[in-house]
């Protein structure tokens, strides 16, 4: 085994740099062994791959994260009327309701619902705070 590795370098180093050259048995096991099912197998996670950045880019297009505390059982999803990247994250943490109203995007698409349902506040803030936003 070892002299036919020899003898293989030793024609090689004979031939020079012309014609094919030579290949050993072990580059050319890995060069077929390369092109032969585990790149098969890579075309499939780019797929996946793939689908999975769609998927998430779709979401993202497609739903405001709404943040209302600290905790991750306080992220609330509200879906867009358009595809958008505009506030897709959004933290309601800390501002007032009359703040996160005056944002048309959100309002639209019913934030003012959403605080509501969360007990953030009333019909009755929402009321007034849309005729205040409405007088200017």
């Amino acid at each position: 085994e070892i002299s036919g590795r020899l003898a293989q370098v030793d024609r090689a180093l004979v031939s020079g740099t012309r014609g094919r050259g030579f290949e050993s048995r072990i580059a050319h096991h890995i060069s077929s062994y390369a092109t032969g099912m585990p790149m098969a197998m890579s075309i499939k996670k780019k797929l996946t791959l793939l689908i999975i950045v769609a998927v998430l880019s779709y979401f993202l297009v497609s739903y405001h994260i709404i943040i209302i505390g600290r905790d991750i059982r306080d992220i609330r999803l509200l879906k867009k009327s358009s595809f958008t990247l505009e506030y897709t994250i959004f933290s309601a943490k800390g501002k007032s309701n009359k703040a996160i109203l005056a944002i048309d995007i959100l309002r639209e698409n019913g934030i003012g619902e959403l605080l509501i349902e969360e007990g953030l506040m009333t019909e009755e803030e929402e009321a007034i705070i849309l005729e205040s936003l409405r007088k200017g």
